[in-house]
């Protein structure tokens, strides 16, 4: 497809008729168009928009009030006219090739406010083939011919602007507008309407054959389900406008918690505990200061001199020793004599068959004996006692001795360290004391957070409310799904008829394999080209490694240079938003649709570097025909020079500030 030309006509700044002609000259593929902010150029990307897809262009759920409201926006104020302007057009000459077939198409979407009720807006589409009107389509059936040419669901990564990109980056729930997306892309809705349509056939088959009374009944549960399906679709859409209260409003929290925090609030919020915590950190310094004294006062001073101590210990053992020797000599003394006295009388040798020199021999023997046990030992020797003690009174001072030098200073070691690290804790405390702000700087700021918490319970509540009536709903929907082929297959009448219904069936099997396998396919090559896109686009090639999409929920994950799972949190702002970038690159590139791309400002919130990368690795290649939409202050110097081997021709948005109106010219900004 090739865009040619885009005429406006009184609409937004744009007033009278004005054309933008897209057609490359071979140069390029890249036609630059110029702008300042508030010049227009967002008009031209909705203008594209408004003029294929009318009401679909502003979504899905946009009524027609709405839609009448916008196209009476649209249409141009001229502040100096008398009689304000109350019609506008837009028109697009494109060409679309099909096959070796290539056609002319023109599509003019024209309105007209009604001046008695300025809220009714009159509109008209035309649609030309080869220069000839085409009436077989009317702006009814003009939608579902459109998205054969080109597909809403797949336009959105052709035509995009990068406050489009921001919000992409920044929404936590993307991955479900993702999903979406690669079913539109990979024709996956088509395969499910096919389904849809087989479903129908098969009711049908069942009400042909099926008699009066049966068919009455299944009338009635189609009737059933049609009213659950209905119901399950309005309180889905009920749940998606709650979650996204809920996300808005937590993003709002999350900004008051910021502001309490710049002002100290999570000090504020512990002030009490603080001061609690002061009062009992004094008590506990006071009791340790206490347990110390009294260590001090005790045997903490022995324990000072532990050398002296062991002195002490060793001389008090040897006096122990000396007490033990004096006591044993003392009783050996009295029992020798009585030995000595015995073997000096007769009565003890009386009956021995010895002879009195053999009994002077004996007794000359075993005297000395005797004597050696009386004998003092040498490490005694010259060893005196200083005072005599009880054996009491040597235990406790040896108990004193070593408590002095093993248990004593052990516990005030522990003593010291606590009063240390309680002191520490003190002061931190009374640091943050300090940081704490008067309460009537935070009250309001936590009474609106109050508030705000307040209001998302509530949401969640209701969210919660409407997951619940969603099960009962989707069980209700179940059951009577299966009632309903219960009752079909019930009512299955001859064997041609079966095998209709067996050929259905297996035609919605072989639907299904293949959506799998063709999922599963275009997982992997998207994956890929969100891979490449980013290592392409980024000054950091390693930063994302792989991406994985899972075939149920199409939930993507990146991985790092080391394989581990990348957070899209962990990203920067940058990296977001050319992680972004690259994700429409890839769905564009994956859907094989040769569509012009349209960019408006894309460059907007990127540093230098990543500038730099996308003007010579993206826009280039983009397409075989892209528009970019710029302003002076994103595509300019040393940027502009490295795009201009490209650039096919150029235009300026010029706004005449005196006349409140934007013309379109030739050259870029000068």
């Amino acid at each position: 497809m090739i865009f040619h030309k885009l005429t406006l006509n009184n609409v937004g700044l744009f007033r009278g008729k004005q054309s933008v002609h897209l057609t490359a000259n071979g140069k390029g593929p890249i036609i630059l168009i110029g702008g300042m902010n508030g010049a227009g150029k967002t008009t031209l990307l909705d203008s594209v928009r408004l003029c294929l897809y009318g009401r679909r262009a502003l979504g899905p759920r946009v009524s027609q009030n709405e839609y009448n409201d916008y196209l009476s926006a649209m249409i141009h104020r001229d502040a100096n006219s008398v009689m304000p302007l109350s019609h506008a057009s837009v028109s697009l000459e494109f060409e679309y090739a099909h096959g070796r077939e290539t056609k002319q198409y023109k599509v003019e979407r024209s309105w007209r406010q009604d001046t008695p009720n300025p809220r009714s807006t009159n509109e008209n589409l035309t649609i030309s083939e080869n220069n000839w009107l085409d009436t077989e389509f009317d702006a009814e059936h003009w939608q579902d011919r459109v998205e054969e040419l080109i597909p809403i669901s797949v336009s959105q990564f052709f035509f995009f602007d990068g406050e489009d990109i921001q919000k992409l980056a920044d929404d936590s729930s993307h991955d479900l507008y993702l999903a979406e997306s690669i079913k539109a892309l990979l024709g996956l809705n088509l395969v499910e309407r096919l389904q849809s349509d087989l479903r129908i056939y098969a009711n049908r088959l069942v009400k042909r054959d099926s008699p009066e009374p049966l068919q009455a009944e299944i009338n009635t549960v189609e009737t059933e389900i049609t009213t659950l399906t209905s119901s399950l679709a309005e309180m889905q859409e009920h749940t998606e406008s709650l979650h996204t209260q809920i996300a808005k409003l937590e993003a709002q929290i999350a900004r008051q918690e910021s502001r309490i925090a710049a002002e100290g609030g999570s000090y504020a919020e512990k002030r009490e505990s603080l001061k609690l915590r002061q009062e009992q950190l004094h008590a506990d310094i006071e009791a340790f200061e206490s347990d110390i004294r009294d260590l001090c006062g005790a045997l903490f001073p022995f324990a000072l001199v532990p050398e002296l101590l062991k002195q002490l210990g060793e001389r008090l053992v040897k006096e122990i020793e000396l007490d033990e020797w004096e006591t044993r000599d003392q009783a050996l003394k009295a029992q020798n004599t009585g030995v000595l006295e015995a073997l000096a009388s007769e009565e003890f040798w009386a009956g021995a068959s010895l002879s009195v020199p053999q009994i002077e021999t004996v007794r000359a023997k075993i005297e000395p004996l005797l004597r050696i046990q009386l004998e003092c030992p040498e490490t005694l020797r010259g060893f005196k006692k200083i005072r005599d003690r009880s054996p009491s009174e040597y235990a406790r001072l040896l108990e004193w001795i070593d408590a002095s030098l093993n248990e004593v200073p052990q516990e005030f070691r522990e003593l010291n360290d606590a009063l240390r690290a309680t002191q520490a804790e003190l002061q931190e405390v009374e640091q943050a004391l300090q940081k704490a702000p008067a309460e009537d700087i935070l009250k309001p700021l936590v009474e609106k957070l109050s508030a705000l918490n307040q209001k998302l319970g509530q949401l969640r509540k209701q969210y919660q409310d409407t997951q619940q009536s969603i099960q009962t709903l989707s069980y209700q929907l179940e059951v009577a799904e299966r009632k309903l082929d219960k009752l079909r297959y019930t009512r299955q009448l001859g064997e041609a008829h079966i095998q209709r219904q067996k050929r259905v069936e297996n035609v919605q099997s072989v639907l299904s394999s293949y959506t799998a396998q063709l999922t599963q396919a275009k997982i992997v090559t998207l994956g890929n080209a969100i891979v490449e896109g980013f290592n392409q686009f980024s000054h950091k090639p390693d930063r994302i490694k792989r991406v994985e999409l899972t075939p149920e929920t199409f939930a993507v994950t990146l991985y790092d240079a080391h394989n581990r799972p990348l957070l899209k949190e962990e990203l920067s702002a940058g990296e977001k938003q050319i992680y972004t970038t690259a994700l429409l690159w890839a769905l564009a590139k994956t859907s094989r649709k040769a569509l012009p791309m349209i960019l408006d400002t894309p460059l907007g919130r990127l540093d230098s570097s990543h500038r730099q990368l996308l003007v010579e690795r993206y826009f280039p290649y983009a397409s075989h025909q892209v528009v970019l939409l710029s302003t002076d202050t994103e595509i300019k110097g040393s940027l502009h020079s490295l795009l201009e081997p490209y650039v096919s021709h150029t235009f300026h948005l010029a706004y005449q500030q005196a006349e409140g109106l934007t013309r379109i010219k030739e050259g870029y900004f000068e």
